[in-house]
């Protein structure tokens, strides 16, 4: 039996339930979830399941429904989710930051019997669009705050205790809940960022989440029980794949930092063994190394890392756009060889992986065991295999199959292998940029070069059907000012922008990366913006990615400017 079919037949005799009750019984008083002081066991976890399950089932939340999740990464989340999977519901986890008009257009297309809110902030974000949900039939709010007169709404602690009371009186129908369930029926949806248009609701079996966990755990294997840090929304596919069904296979130990900002102090604490971190993250960790190992004597910089707890990491991997070459070689240099994934949430999170000892920098690694890649004539890849998804939700509630006659997934990626079989991004297939005299340039190079300053917070190639390419730069609201005091120069964002010395630094970085370019890659004008990029204020999407239709538009004024002779 080779290394795939080992993982197809592990993943084959698992379910999600499954693999809670297995934890349950054999490591009752092991700890499944910590959140500051507090402990969640794993007995106390399926405990808490089981009774909210009871309790989403006597609001009626039937098999095949969905259930629309609003709220920051803590315990209520994982029980409220997996408490809708035991019941074969379709439980879904939206973005913490989507706009009134994003939560309508999902919570529509979705048809969502049940909405969980965090609280107050939540509940108003939602109060314009309930009227406008025939399919909505409860609203469940975790936090204690006054609800609406309107027989929908409910409390989070209401529906529990409720449902334990049913549990208690009847522990076999929590059984009988999930007994029937089947690896390749639905587990969880999540939607996608929506960097080119409306959002699109991605269906995952328990085949898909459970053969992803194993197939990484026989790639890279990690303790049972290790700990683990879950800080990115659970939205995110990633942390969705880590922090629940890799650690429910694993029997983890899930540190959840409610506030992505503790990350650093929690890794610190715990220690894990592995870390996974968009770009972004280790973007921000590069620069405070920096600044660290600047003030720090050579020979006492390790203790640096160990302070940090990143001493230990047996696989940092980054994921969700290209890290920069700059930030890796910085942290390869450091210490920390980051191993950079490649995939989505259309195939249950990693497709390909760098892994220790086996790690080709630049690239994003060897498939999994049993995933096969092809590249197409133009360049797109296509992947097939056992993560691959189950299809899109469409609005009547069937899913819609995407894949081939033979299984292969268009995944919209342009990219090469190698001769040992690593994979190479180039770009998006519709991200890249054909310019007047008709070069294809691929514009998440060239971002990801200006982003290695710590000046640049984000960067947008442009140059769509013109004569040749400019960039639009933000400046990093955290970063900027720091470069900025260290000269002797205070002011707003929008002051700095416009600084004789930032627009100095920044015209040597755009001529330092034109160095690296080919001729119809580099930028011939810049424009340095007044304001930070977040998803808050719809320039990027909530996994930090570039919403180049939201960006274009917005700064067309300033887009047109550099075109002008």
């Amino acid at each position: 039996m080779d290394l795939a079919q080992e993982c197809a037949a592990e993943a084959a005799k698992l379910t999600v339930p499954g693999l809670l009750r297995r934890n349950a019984e054999r490591f009752a008083g092991e700890p499944a979830l910590t959140t500051g002081e507090d402990t969640v066991t794993w007995s106390n976890l399926r405990n808490q399941v089981a009774g909210f399950a009871h309790g989403l089932a006597r609001l009626g939340l039937a098999p095949g429904e969905r259930l629309l999740i609003m709220m920051s990464s803590r315990p209520e989340h994982w029980v409220t989710d997996l408490a809708a999977a035991h019941l074969r519901a379709l439980p879904c986890t939206a973005y913490h930051t989507l706009s009134t008009e994003q939560i309508r257009y999902v919570a529509r297309h979705s048809a969502a019997t049940v909405v969980v809110l965090e609280g107050a902030a939540e509940l108003d974000r939602w109060r314009p669009v309930l009227g406008d949900l025939p399919a909505l039939r409860h609203v469940v709010v975790l936090e204690d705050v006054e609800l609406p007169g309107d027989s929908r709404f409910v409390h989070w602690a209401d529906v529990l205790r409720r449902g334990t009371a049913a549990h208690r009186a009847d522990p076999a129908a929590f059984e009988g809940f999930t007994d029937a369930i089947e690896p390749h029926e639905p587990v969880g949806m999540m939607y996608t960022s929506g960097t080119t248009g409306d959002p699109k609701g991605v269906v995952l079996t328990h085949y898909n989440v459970i053969y992803e966990a194993v197939a990484l755990d026989r790639l890279v294997p990690m303790a049972d029980h290790a700990p683990t840090i879950a800080y990115l929304p659970l939205a995110h596919i990633a942390e969705r794949e880590l922090a629940i069904y890799r650690a429910l296979y694993k029997a983890s130990h899930v540190h959840i930092c409610p506030e992505p900002a503790q990350a650093v102090t929690t890794l610190a604490r715990v220690r894990p063994p592995s870390f996974f971190g968009v770009p972004r993250v280790w973007e921000k960790l590069a620069a405070a190394l920096q600044a660290a190992f600047a003030a720090t004597p050579e020979d006492q910089r390790g203790a640096i890392l160990t302070q940090l707890g990143l001493d230990g990491l047996q696989w940092p991997g980054s994921g969700s756009a290209p890290l920069p070459a700059p930030v890796r070689e910085f942290l390869a240099s450091a210490g920390i060889d980051v191993h950079e994934v490649w995939g989505m949430s259309e195939t249950t999170g990693c497709a390909t992986a760098n892994i220790p000892g086996a790690a080709k920098p630049g690239t994003v690694g060897r498939p999994l065991p049993g995933v096969e890649l092809r590249i197409a004539g133009d360049g797109e890849i296509f992947v097939r295999g056992p993560i691959v998804f189950s299809g899109y939700l469409r609005a009547d509630g069937t899913v819609e199959k995407v894949t081939d006659a033979d299984g292969w997934l268009a995944t919209g990626d342009i990219g090469n292998l190698d001769e040992d079989g690593y994979l190479t991004i180039t770009d998006r297939k519709k991200e890249l940029i054909i310019t007047s005299s008709g070069k294809n340039v691929a514009p998440t190079k060239i971002e990801g070069l200006l982003k290695a300053h710590p000046l640049v917070g984000h960067a947008v190639a442009v140059g769509e059907g013109r004569p040749y390419l400019t960039a639009l730069i933000a400046l990093d609201e955290e970063a900027a000012p720091a470069w900025a005091k260290a000269r002797g120069i205070s002011g707003s964002l929008a002051y700095l922008a416009g600084h004789p010395a930032v627009r100095e630094e920044m015209s040597k970085l755009v001529a330092a990366v034109n160095g690296q370019l080919a001729r119809a890659e580099q930028i011939k004008k810049h424009s340095i913006l007044p304001e930070a990029w977040s998803p808050e204020s719809g320039e990027l999407t909530p996994t930090l990615k570039l919403k180049r239709r939201v960006l274009h538009d917005r700064f067309a004024h300033e887009i047109e400017a550099l075109y002008r002779d």
